[in-house]
């Protein structure tokens, strides 16, 4: 139990029941990420009520790392809210700002490498389960199906980079057990889905992700990560070749409309420059300051931008977008002095916070030509994983100093 106040009879009567709510729950929002959003969300709010009620029955000084940068994008959320032409579409955009709690509750709570490395392998099992019924319908619809799952397919791409990647860490990392081997068939079941959702910017982004993890590993394997990429290309679908060749191609349709997109993006930052047009009116602004050359039809409209940056700039101002680049500024330098005072290379906290710096890189890589941080069934898993290297952290300070976790 963290040290706070002493507990009432009825407190400690309470505690434990409350901090297992809190675990279940939070375990079961990252097995409904890959399934429902409505589910995903119903159970981390149960997750973050019950840590809410563990810190009025026990308040404890709380590690809060990122802080600084965290507050500084949400209050330059609600600059641009009330500056917004449309205030309301933009506040109701506003509530995302609290998936971020499930960042601090999973620092708060967990407390543990083992029971962190239990809560990312679940969500390994429960995405390749829903990989399977991925696979399933490539067989019921054909090969040139984009696999989408129950979430859409973009949505999946991005949620699998992730997942993806945790996997290839904890293979790389963790030292093999009679718990490990399974992860490899899991892996191979992931990639081929990921391949069957034919979303390139989470093909770039685990790209990116396997090239940070085997740089920090085995560099030796870069060498074969290229003739790795030739044997998926000569083995894949001809949906999934004819989506890989798109890549070098300007002239293609998609590629032209991003550009497009992001023509539309830094004209309304130009006029927006400081707090932007707040959230929830990309549709009808990108249209408004769509290119008149732009290859898309007078009636076609996108709620979003296709990056990141053009987009956060677009809504929030330049104010917003520099507190965005300083949260993974900060959280890339130390996550990196985390993995730098981390013990073997080979061991089960190494193989939390490399997966995790992977998990940023590619998820920022991806971002790069799709608007991943507006997708919640993407970003919420991504704040757990982003917690791990500060839980390590706090485990070992509370190794240092003689306390524990929560009860479990």
């Amino acid at each position: 139990m963290p040290m706070g106040r002493p507990l009432t009879h009825r407190q400690a009567k309470m505690w434990p029941t409350v901090c297992r709510l809190t675990d279940i729950a939070l375990a079961l929002s990252l097995c409904f990420a890959t399934v429902s959003i409505s589910l995903m969300q119903a159970a981390y709010i149960v997750a973050i009520a019950c840590w809410l009620l563990q810190l009025y029955l026990n308040p404890h000084r709380l590690h809060l790392p990122l802080l600084i940068p965290v507050c500084g994008f949400a209050l330059a959320s609600l600059l641009s809210t009330f500056t917004a032409a449309h205030p309301w579409p933009s506040l109701i955009e506003s509530r995302n700002l609290f998936e971020w709690l499930v960042f601090y509750l999973a620092i708060d709570t967990l407390r543990s490498e083992a029971r962190a490395t239990l809560l990312v392998r679940l969500l390994i099992a429960s995405a390749t389960v829903m990989a399977f019924y991925g696979l399933w319908q490539v067989f019921e619809y054909g090969s040139t199906f984009r696999i989408a799952g129950t979430i859409g397919y973009m949505t999946l791409g991005g949620q699998l980079l992730l997942i993806c990647t945790l996997v290839l860490s904890q293979l790389l990392f963790h030292p093999p057990s009679r718990h490990w081997f399974w992860l490899i068939p899991a892996l191979i079941i992931l990639l081929m889905t990921l391949a069957g959702t034919q979303t390139r910017n989470a093909w770039l982004g685990f790209i990116a992700a396997c090239l940070i993890l085997l740089s920090l590993r085995h560099r030796v394997f870069l060498l074969g990560l290229p003739v790795l990429c030739v044997l998926v290309f000569v083995f894949a679908p001809p949906a999934v070749q004819n989506r890989i060749r798109s890549f070098g191609n300007l002239q293609d349709i998609t590629v032209q409309q991003r550009l497009s997109m992001w023509r539309s993006g830094a004209r309304i930052t130009r006029d927006h420059p400081w707090t932007g047009v707040g959230m929830g009116v990309m549709r009808e602004m990108e249209i408004r300051y769509r290119p008149s050359d732009a290859p898309m039809r007078p009636e076609e409209s996108w709620g979003h931008l296709h990056n990141n940056a053009v987009q956060i700039a677009a809504e929030r101002g330049l104010i917003g977008l520099s507190c965005w680049i300083a949260i993974w500024g900060v959280f890339l330098w130390r996550g990196w002095y985390v993995y730098r005072q981390s013990g073997s290379p080979g061991g089960r906290d190494t193989a939390l916070v490399a997966g995790s710096l992977a998990c940023v890189i590619g998820f920022l890589a991806g971002g790069m030509f799709e608007y991943n941080f507006g997708d919640s069934e993407v970003v919420t898993p991504l704040y757990f994983i982003m917690a791990l290297p500060f839980l390590t952290r706090a485990s070992e300070t509370a190794s240092q100093t003689g306390t524990s976790g929560p009860l479990p």
